[in-house]
């Protein structure tokens, strides 16, 4: 899911290596959960690189006497936008980093939890957390931490890019030449396409076209048009057979690439150096 404001080896070395110790995530569906805290307040956050902040709860915020001020319009994969609250000066601690006076967004998540996520979501952790070291994360083992800028990824190589507050990394379809998708853990259905790059790659021919499917996240629903994917080469590596959601808006970047299919590798993130290293799972 992406916001923004008018507005997601070896066990043994890796222990040797790491400078926090390791984070529990959750795992449900393609939707990663980990523990945070707010202002000391312990919670559990929907893990979400692609938001550019951090988003909390309107009913939470309150509980932990968390002022809003101002308002602004946020708009993410939905088809309208949604008003939000904005607190200043708020403690962020996440694998143990602690990230202080940060600026959150206050919002009502009740439509996200109930329609797109399937359980009560309290807080989305935003990219401030992601923009804050570098990190390691095994979906399919549950293991998220941060590691030091010497300790030495294995996989390939991919270098990053930022467009509208969110990062980009070159994936290709079908062959075709790379473009750039945006990284997003906090998509957690399939392959997010827009109209005009699914039309211009002639993925919206009557052969491709698999049905249509209700998505979007915060903003409410909107309809969008399933296609058959012959191949994604991420990373040097060929994933075949896949199915891609096209959205009729044309905001947003060409294509996103979320959990379903980066829960097959193994990932270190580097959001300050603009990099991230892809080892495929065995």
């Amino acid at each position: 899911m992406k916001t923004m404001v008018s507005f997601l080896l070896g066990a043994l070395a890796l222990t040797a290596c790491m400078s926090r110790p390791p984070e529990e995530i959750r795992v449900s569906g393609n939707r990663i959960f980990m523990p945070i805290s707010i202002n000391g307040e312990p919670a559990e956050a929907l893990m979400d690189s692609g938001a550019e902040m951090t988003l909390v709860d309107a009913a939470f915020a309150d509980r932990l006497d968390l002022a809003g001020a101002g308002t602004d319009q946020a708009k993410g994969t939905g088809a309208t936008e949604v008003e939000v609250q904005f607190a200043q000066g708020v403690s962020l601690e996440a694998a143990g980093n602690r990230m202080d006076d940060q600026a959150i967004a206050i919002l009502d998540l009740e439509d996200i939890a109930n329609r797109v996520v399937g359980e009560p979501v309290t807080v989305i952790m935003g990219r401030e957390l992601f923009d804050a070291g570098r990190y390691y994360l095994d979906i399919e083992a549950g293991r998220f931490h941060q590691v030091p800028d010497d300790f030495q990824p294995r996989g390939m190589l991919v270098n990053l890019s930022d467009a509208n507050g969110i990062k980009q990394m070159p994936v290709s379809f079908n062959g075709a030449a790379p473009v750039q998708a945006d990284f997003d853990l906090g998509n957690g259905s399939e392959i997010l396409l827009s109209e005009e790059f699914a039309r211009a790659a002639g993925l919206l021919t009557a052969d491709r076209i698999l049905g249509i499917k209700q998505g979007g996240g915060l903003g409410g629903p909107v309809e969008r048009t399933l296609v058959r994917i012959d191949s994604l080469s991420i990373a040097g590596v060929e994933v075949h057979d896949l199915i891609a959601a096209v959205a009729p808006s044309a905001d947003g970047a060409d294509a996103n690439v979320g959990v379903s299919v980066l829960r097959d590798f193994i990932m270190v993130i580097d959001f300050p150096g603009n990099r991230l290293w892809l080892e495929p799972r065995p």
